[in-house]
């Protein structure tokens, strides 16, 4: 198929190229040889676009991409940066969040701005205010959402602000406020943009874009028709440039869920859950990623294994944080996959007692909405096994009390040198008396350091490659698959939970 003009999307680790669709326009794939065809991407190419990731904290933008990029900006042609992307085309990102100095990151240099951390993940309004290629109605509001922990913009003289966000949450608190969320060189041929989705979101975009590029209507048809091949060759691949890849499809008449939760933040719940769906991808389940409350952060290392977008049925909402209500999670999400994972925020009963918001307000109030089997992980790293196995089974009984359907416990962050078979059926038949299967247990691994840690700094293809790994050899998936089941949605007395939640606390004894 000839096309007059092609659009690059680069396609190396660490980037994703399926979080979102990208007004469906890239023809091409750029990988690690910067190259199209044979030839220099700048040659073939008249625009290129730079999907988010964490190529910032991969450095994975080889030197030849990085000349590409530039020759494309020096001869007139086309770039735009999202969000991890953008900082790629930035001077230099700060990605030391919890680090006491700031640790350096550089970028190309041809936006001229700076990275610090700031963190956002709300759905978005931005006002356009000011053109380039990409925004050409200077007032108009567009659409999308942010995701990203580096999102505070030092603007430099040699740039101009093109797009300003409306977000009600900074570093996961409420303060609205007008955040600066792209920005063009002088000439607005390169634009970087912290909002993803404004290409499938916004008309307007899309019309801009085709206008500065010079895309008819019917040159558009031949371009969606190269982007649907282009899909259908990666979106198979697990991650990105691993050579793995998913077996035949998997159908499932009504598709499954498995709800996760844990006994609190640390546990483990987004490396465990990612390195479930990349092995359920790879069987050739359709999977798809739920995340309780707003930080939809924790569903993008599974996003990259899987090569499944964010949509806004992504984010239950609980309180005042999140996106859309349970039920038309539901009933969205169950649309496009045959199995679909659920991930808890921090512990299920956090905010459980909190009566500032509307219901739900945790985890464990959307667990008995969703009617689906819950997952616990118990990370054994801070009280060790037996500490562990203690608060898990508590834990495990309060759920069960509030009415939670419970069906499987895996061991996470383990220290297993000195359990026995005898230790393991001990185990076993503690949680099975419960009516609760242990899945795994996954031992304490040394790789937790920057790099490999959510919600700091993160490798989205190491975390997820050694995801893979603990999940495929340390839990039983045939056994985890065969607990999932469809969600059986429940009108909830969620002040009954609250008070039955309030009587266990004041009972001496939770086996009662």
């Amino acid at each position: 198929m000839s096309l007059r003009h092609r659009i690059g999307l680069l396609y190396i680790p660490g980037a994703l190229p399926c979080f979102e669709n990208f007004g469906n326009l890239p023809t091409d794939l750029v990988y690690a040889d910067a190259k199209v065809d044979n030839k220099p991407a700048s040659e073939v190419l008249d625009m290129l676009i730079i999907p988010g990731g964490s190529l910032v904290e991969s450095q994975s933008v080889t030197p030849d991409v990085k000349r590409e990029i530039v020759k494309m900006a020096d001869c007139g042609k086309f770039v735009l940066g999202i969000c991890s992307g953008f900082q790629i085309l930035s001077k230099h990102t700060d990605v030391g969040r919890l680090s006491t100095i700031p640790i350096i990151r550089e970028g190309i240099g041809l936006l001229d701005v700076e990275f610090k951390p700031l963190i956002c993940t709300d759905q978005v309004k931005a006002t356009v205010v000011d053109t380039s290629f990409l925004t050409q109605e200077i007032g108009k509001d567009v659409q999308g959402f942010h995701c990203h922990t580096y999102g505070q913009i030092n603007l430099q003289k040699n740039v101009k602000p093109i797009l300003v966000s409306h977000v009600n949450q900074i570093n996961y608190k409420r303060n609205p406020q007008d955040l600066l969320s792209g920005v063009s060189n002088k000439q607005g041929n390169i634009v970087g943009v912290l909002i993803h989705s404004l290409l499938d979101n916004n008309p307007t975009v899309l019309e801009s874009i085709m206008k500065s590029v010079d895309i008819n209507q019917t040159e558009l048809l031949k371009i969606r028709e190269a982007n649907s091949n282009l899909l259908s060759k990666i979106k198979n691949e697990i991650g990105v440039s691993t050579g793995i890849y998913s077996n035949c499809q998997i159908k499932q008449r009504t598709p499954l869920f498995l709800m996760f939760t844990a006994l609190g933040s640390g546990s483990g719940k987004t490396f465990i859950v990612s390195g479930i769906a990349g092995a359920l991808k790879k069987r050739g389940f359709r999977v798809g990623i739920i995340k309780v409350a707003g930080d939809i952060r924790d569903t993008v290392p599974a996003l990259y294994l899987i090569k499944e977008p964010i949509k806004e049925y992504s984010s239950i909402k609980i309180g005042e944080s999140g996106w859309l209500p349970l039920d038309q999670v539901v009933e969205q999400s169950t649309k496009n996959h045959d199995f679909l994972l659920v991930e808890g925020a921090m512990s299920a009963f956090t905010g459980l007692l909190n009566e500032n918001y509307q219901r739900p307000m945790s985890t464990v109030e959307v667990a008995v909405a969703l009617g689906a089997p819950s997952i616990v992980i118990a990370a054994c790293d801070q009280d060790g096994l037996e500490g562990a196995l203690i608060n898990t089974l508590n834990y495990l009984r309060t759920m069960k009390k509030l009415g939670i359907n419970v069906k499987g416990v895996i061991l996470n962050k383990l220290y297993i040198s000195y359990i026995t078979d005898e230790i393991k059926l001990i185990m076993k038949t503690a949680f099975s008396q419960l009516g609760v299967e242990l899945l795994g247990m996954v031992p304490r691994l040394s790789f937790e350091r920057r790099g490999m840690i959510p919600e700091v700094e993160i490798r989205y293809e190491d975390f997820g490659s050694e995801a893979m790994k603990a999940v495929e050899y340390h839990i039983d998936l045939e056994l985890l698959v065969k607990t999932a089941s469809p969600a059986q949605l429940t009108q909830v007395d969620y002040d009954a939970i609250t008070a039955e939640f309030r009587k266990i606390l004041t009972h001496s004894n939770l086996n009662e």
